[in-house]
């Protein structure tokens, strides 16, 4: 009975996800209990495989998981135009749910773990959390005045959550883990502290961020691979580069 509600969930959270954050457009004044229907069922999820498996680590998984839901539902508030935001939606919960079913295959080593590579899943679902959790707090900044102060903690807390889950994946040891997680989460502060200064949109600011989360960590485990050199240095570089050249052009500075 456990395995089947275990094998069921990875299905049924993103779905009630998906109607949780939509029913808040319709029912605005029940926003909280949405808000804990998109957490609750995360939550007994993590706490079942814990209970099945007391020797496996879930809990950085499920911090994992429920910063990915919080980030895709105050998303989803910053945008107005209602086809888009059901796409917004649509795409946030297949992914959710390509997480989730990752975890699952990783929980109990099956041959799809392979395919479902929680690793991969998992560093580049960093680079949406980060990008999109920038752009929700910089423009409440930027919109509602929240306070920078309240902004970088916020920004700080999750952001060193997310990334240590990367490093733990990584199997490296958790105290080192712990160490590059301050090192970059301290870095990406700064860079967002200092980005709040400048005259600039928040999809701008996102961007920025995300992209300086993408270089250190692809500079750090490939350092810690013995395989950084100076050609896939400049590699990086040049790609983020152009990413932020594209950003630039395109989006709207204020």
């Amino acid at each position: 009975m456990l395995f089947l509600l275990l094998r069921l969930l990875p299905a049924i959270i993103p779905i009630l996800f998906f109607v949780s954050t939509k029913a808040v457009f319709y029912y605005a004044d029940s926003w909280q209990w949405f808000i804990a229907a998109i957490l609750l069922l995360p939550t007994v999820y993590f706490v079942l495989l814990k209970y099945k498996n007391r020797d496996k680590i879930v809990i950085w998984l499920g911090a994992f998981s429920l910063i990915y839901a919080l980030t895709g539902f105050a998303y989803s508030l910053v945008l107005e135009n209602p086809t888009v935001i059901s796409i917004y939606l649509l795409g946030w919960s297949l992914i959710y749910a390509l997480y989730l079913e990752a975890v699952f295959h990783d929980f109990y080593e099956t041959a799809k773990a392979y395919v479902f590579n929680l690793l991969n899943i998992t560093l580049y679902g960093n680079i949406l959390i980060i990008f999109f959790l920038t752009a929700v707090l910089a423009s409440f900044n930027i919109f509602l005045n929240l306070s920078w102060i309240v902004l970088l903690v916020i920004s700080a807390a999750a952001n060193f959550l997310i990334i240590y889950l990367a490093f733990q994946r990584q199997n490296l040891p958790k105290k080192l883990a712990m160490i590059y997680s301050g090192i970059v989460d301290l870095i990406l502060t700064e860079v967002l502290g200092g980005l709040l200064l400048l005259p600039s949109s928040f999809y701008v600011i996102a961007i920025i961020t995300a992209l300086c989360y993408y270089l250190l960590m692809q500079i750090l485990l490939s350092a810690r691979a013995n395989k950084l050199n100076r050609k896939l240095l400049i590699e990086l570089l040049a790609f983020s580069g152009l990413i932020f050249l594209a950003a630039a052009v395109t989006a709207a500075w204020l």
